[in-house]
């Protein structure tokens, strides 16, 4: 396609057409010689994703949802505990009449059985669906948060047709990959993976499921370069786009689910389908990432376990990055005051030096005292 050519057709809202409208050879021919590649296989599920996916958040708008299948958009991530249902019934709302456009996925916190299962029924009221796509096992970061009874509980959703495939959602790739291997039931795993979260350890991880044909589905792709914090480092508006590109370039990613609040955002995500990254992209992205590396927290989890009173600190850094560089207070404060009372009343200011020395240079104990002050 010529330069100005697509910049027309770039310019005209029009960056793919509905995604069951895409035959294979037309989609091939228009995603060639892009980063980005259109489509791409989410594992061996057999199910044709978009790379740049759709995190519905909190308090989803109709609007970008409509928009985001115009464009064509086919991951759509949400979850049973994102505003205590709301998700869910906003986007099964804004779904209607279009549910097998797309490929649908939600979240369990259940740990027992039962709770996982009753979570599957108030999702699929929610969406006004008798099924999802992918039903997730939430924020799992340690094999021992993956039990035996929540796989069976999965297995036996999957068989009565309530979804089409199971997954975990993690933040420590590195920690469950083996386990997930080991189990070899789930199909999808989604995971934080950024510019700024991109360490070897967490690429390697990735790429030993996706070896396995495991759909890998990256999470907070853009949050490090919202631009929110500090206010004296500004970044280029397009600087969300350079880093889904960036994100895309991995063929182990098989879709993404940027959170975006309004169908301007949307329409910069959607472009990262069509785009080379550049040595602009990558200049960018790399002074972006040592100006903020005081602050945002790289989810190495060195610092797991050595915090004597027992703070989850890279937990809280991560409640602090949803309203510092997310710009989303009530996801921050939501996540915080989840936690137990007794880690919620501890104050980081009342030590006079901090134990955790981190390796990618984060200031641990101010930032700590910030999310601690703010969120409380």
């Amino acid at each position: 396609m010529a330069r100005s050519s697509r910049r027309k057709f770039l310019q005209a809202g029009l960056i793919l057409p509905a995604a069951g409208f895409v035959s294979s050879h037309n989609l091939n021919a228009f995603a060639q010689g892009f980063a980005g590649a259109a489509y791409r296989q989410l594992g061996k599920t057999g199910l044709k994703v978009s790379g740049v996916g759709s995190g519905v958040g909190i308090t989803p708008d109709p609007d970008v949802i409509a928009r985001a299948i115009d464009l064509g958009v086919n991951y759509f991530d949400t979850a049973r505990g994102y505003g205590e249902g709301n998700s869910e019934r906003i986007t099964g709302a804004a779904l209607k009449g279009k549910r097998n456009k797309v490929v649908l996925a939600t979240k369990t916190d259940g740990r027992t059985k039962a709770d996982i299962i009753k979570d599957m029924d108030a999702s699929l009221k929610a969406l006004d669906t008798d099924h999802v796509d992918i039903y997730h096992l939430h924020s799992r970061d340690t094999p021992e948060t993956i039990t035996d009874e929540a796989v069976e509980a999965c297995e036996m959703l999957k068989k009565q047709g309530k979804t089409r495939f199971m997954g975990v959602s993690t933040h420590d790739v590195n920690a469950v990959a083996n386990h997930i291997l080991k189990i070899g039931k789930f199909d999808v795993v989604q995971t934080n993976y950024s510019y700024a979260l991109g360490a070897p350890f967490r690429q390697a991880a990735i790429a030993r499921l996706h070896e396995a044909g495991i759909g890998v589905v990256a999470m907070k792709v853009i949050i490090a370069v919202a631009g929110f914090v500090p206010k004296e480092i500004k970044l280029p508006q397009e600087g969300p786009l350079a880093a889904l590109k960036w994100v895309l370039m991995n063929p182990a990613i098989s879709t993404t689910v940027p959170y975006a609040k309004n169908t301007i955002e949307l329409e910069m995500n959607a472009r990262a389908m069509t785009e080379h990254y550049t040595p602009e992209d990558e200049k960018m992205l790399y002074v972006r990432n040592q100006a903020i590396r005081p602050l945002y927290c790289r989810m190495c989890y060195e610092c797991k376990g050595k915090c004597p009173k027992n703070v989850p600190v890279t937990d809280e850094l991560r409640f602090l990055a949803y309203n510092d560089f997310g710009g989303n207070f009530n996801q921050a404060r939501d996540n915080f005051l989840r936690m137990p009372d007794e880690i919620r009343s501890v104050r980081c200011s009342n030590c006079s030096l901090c134990v955790i020395q981190c390796p990618n240079g984060v200031e641990v104990r101010n930032r700590l005292i910030r999310a601690q002050t703010l969120l409380a």
